[in-house]
């Protein structure tokens, strides 16, 4: 673990700990959660089919399969490059969130987070500007978040980050033919009950 990466745990880990971030760092982690994550993503999909919102589907469609894509990849890199999380490594590091302990790089929360982010902008048209600075900002948070929380390093920031970005573009770019499997499967099976 590089020199840098440390004195940043530390900083972010340590040298700004105060009883509000202890309080709302929890908050925010926890809402970022995969799982959490998925079974929006899952109630959006329903509730765009429900309500007919096709542009809504279609991106909610992309952002779960590109959700099964980065799974693969973020499981793969924790199998083939497995780190010891921050609170395991160094006895000083505060650990502020509820994780499960399994490897630190790279960030699957940052990383969903991210590819759910890239496929609703690659896919909007109006208010991109604003979304993308939204985006910026939460995207920053979440990084406080993980550091903060000591469960990742700043490296496995970067990671999600590209793993996020990579599994939205290979899905939109070579994957959105399965849009179309899904609908016609959802419709098939789905709609008839709604």
């Amino acid at each position: 673990m590089s020199n840098i990466q440390v004195s940043i745990m530390y900083f972010i880990n340590n040298g700004l700990q105060n009883p509000f971030l202890d309080w709302i760092v929890p908050i925010i982690y926890s809402f970022a959660d995969v799982r959490v994550m998925l079974t929006l993503l899952i109630l959006v999909f329903i509730a765009s089919r429900i309500l007919m919102k096709e542009k809504i589907n279609k991106i909610a469609m992309l952002c779960i399969i590109a959700f099964g894509l980065a799974s693969v990849f973020i499981l793969s890199s924790k199998i083939f490059y497995p780190s010891t999380r921050p609170f395991v490594a160094f006895e000083w590091i505060r650990l502020t969130v509820n994780d499960n302990g399994f490897y630190s790089f790279p960030s699957g929360h940052f990383a969903i987070a991210t590819m759910i982010l890239s496929i609703i902008l690659m896919n909007v048209d109006k208010y991109k500007k604003e979304l993308f600075a939204l985006s910026i900002l939460y995207l920053l948070t979440l990084a406080f978040v993980v550091i903060y929380g000591g469960v990742h390093y700043p490296i496995d920031v970067l990671g999600g980050f590209i793993i996020g970005v990579l599994s939205a573009i290979v899905t939109v770019r070579y994957l959105g033919f399965l849009t179309e499997y899904l609908d016609n499967f959802f419709t098939k099976y789905f709609d008839k009950y709604f």
